[in-house]
């Protein structure tokens, strides 16, 4: 069991906390995976190494739940506070998921599910004496299940299910599988299956850190964005954006030995346009269908106020992308760091820069390594000529035309159920309404025709008022949002990235 000396410092305790969440929260992530591979077709076997994988999971979390919030540095009772709301999260997901596997394996092995991380225990029981039993034959049979530590009583259950805990308890076995090879089997996870060798390799904290800062690597590695639950089919239009994505991501990790050479998937994608078309979004769809390890990037992220931080941040950063790959670095507003260099620059912007060139495509890198840098941008002609060059690919996501417009209009009406009063020559009708509109505005717009029935109700009554009992939205709500929803896209905006488009687009 966790626990924390009443000696250790503040600082230390809050080293530990981290690390055995995040220990706990890789431990998840590989049970999650193994889950996904194991959920339709796997074996009995399989299904009790993810059920291990749960149990251990849920017992790193607990172990790190348990602190005292005042042992904790008052600059980091925040971070902790928002660490330790996962972890109930993760907990409890893990719980429900570990139940359903225990249910499926075994119907009487449920009571067990809800409390991995303390052993049932077995009791013994004593066989009442008979006229047959003297008692040396009484004593030897209590020695004799004293050595056994488990007991199946006459009813054919295990006795743990119907008699009380005694004050020694063992771990409950499962009954359809022989203790000694359960155990062993649980300590092994099928790394010959391809889809999960990626995971567990993120698992391994000590390679992922090698030849980086221990303070800077813990702090890159919270920047690790999990299954956001976002697919690319959730993403309206922006086609040549998903093919060039999945040509670099997804395709390279069906078949690695078909994309060398030549063939080679680039490292740097581009991703430009008006703000509110989907760029981070895409990002996340990426992060959720990639099995690779995703960096989700920010100039928070990279700067410090210590001079040199800033650079060995970025190069701890390309190190732990370098031990984990094949992964993803994702740059949000990209033209935030690497904007052109001028004299008028600072010093550390300027080595920070540099540094990032280094990394990305310098004498330091390898061709083999598979590392994709994807940036997003709405400023792309403020970029450096450096920073272009290292992205070959520079995609556009312009507004959306008529067919895309119609896709996310019934996306998002469907989504929340009100596409009863619709049908589709009305969504045609909207759609040909909002020419300029961004895939925002025309969220913001469905949100704003929503609220139209809610505006007719009387106030007295609205407190009284049923949500399934509300009208429909009808193609008359819409006109009366577009009075209020304007296209958030000027015309100069538009221009300059389309002339930027046409100079150094793909």
């Amino acid at each position: 069991m966790f626990a924390f000396s009443k000696g250790a410092s503040s600082v230390s305790i809050y080293d530990k906390v981290s690390q055995k969440y995040q220990e706990g929260s890789n431990k998840l992530r590989a049970a999650i995976e193994m889950d996904e591979l194991t959920k339709r077709n796997g074996t009995t076997n399989e299904k009790l190494q993810t059920a291990e994988l749960y149990k251990q999971a849920r017992t790193l979390l607990k172990e790190a739940n348990e602190f005292n919030i005042m042992d904790i540095p008052e600059t980091k009772r925040s971070e902790i506070r928002e660490k330790r709301e996962k972890m109930m999260k993760f907990d409890k997901s893990a719980q429900d998921r570990l139940i359903a596997i225990c249910n499926e394996v075994d119907p009487t092995m449920r009571r067990t599910a809800t409390e991995p991380s303390r052993p049932l225990s077995a009791a013994r029981v004593t066989p009442r004496a008979t006229r047959s039993t003297v008692p040396g034959e009484k004593k030897a049979s209590i020695a004799k299940e004293n050595n056994q530590n488990h007991h199946v009583c006459s009813r054919g259950d295990r006795c743990g299910a119907h008699h009380p805990p005694a004050k020694k308890s063992v771990p409950l076995k499962p009954v359809n599988q022989a203790p000694s090879r359960v155990k062993e089997n649980m300590k092994q996870v099928d790394v010959h299956k391809a889809s999960l060798s990626s995971q567990v390799n993120t698992v391994n904290r000590a390679s992922l850190l090698k030849g980086v800062d221990k303070v800077i690597g813990e702090r890159l590695l919270d920047e690790i964005l999990d299954n956001t639950g976002v697919r690319m089919d959730d993403v309206a239009g922006c086609q040549s954006a998903k093919a060039a994505l999945e040509e670099a991501v997804i395709l390279p990790a069906l078949n690695p030995n078909l994309f060398s050479g030549l063939r080679q998937p680039v490292k740097g994608i581009l991703l430009f346009g008006p703000p509110g078309n989907g760029k981070t979004l895409l990002a996340k769809a990426v992060a959720g269908e990639s099995k690779q390890m995703f960096f989700n990037i920010s100039a928070s992220s990279l700067t410090s106020k210590w001079v040199g931080d800033s650079e060995k941040t970025i190069r701890g950063l390309f190190q732990i992308a370098r031990n984990g790959q094949p992964s993803i670095i994702f740059i949000d507003e990209i033209d935030s760091i690497l904007c052109e260099r001028s004299e008028k620059d600072a010093e550390v912007s300027r080595r920070m820069k540099t540094e990032f060139l280094i990394q990305f495509d310098g004498a330091t890198s390898s061709p083999d390594d598979r590392i994709l840098v994807i940036g997003a941008t709405n400023r792309p002609h403020e970029l450096d000529d450096a920073v272009l060059r290292r992205f070959p690919k520079r995609i556009m996501l312009n507004l959306p035309d008529t067919e895309a417009r119609k896709e996310l209009i019934t996306k998002t009406l469907k989504k929340h159920n009100m596409m009863d009063g619709l049908n589709s020559s009305d969504i045609r009708y909207i759609a040909s309404n909002t020419s300029g509109f961004s895939n925002s505005d025309l969220v913001a717009l469905c949100k704003e025709a929503a609220m139209v029935p809610v505006r007719e109700i009387d106030r007295s009554k609205l407190s009284m008022t049923d949500g399934n009992k509300l009208r429909r939205i009808r193609a008359s709500d819409f006109d009366s949002a577009l009075r209020t929803i304007r296209p958030s896209t000027s015309e100069k905006i538009m221009s300059k990235l389309s002339d930027f488009s046409r100079n150094f687009g793909c």
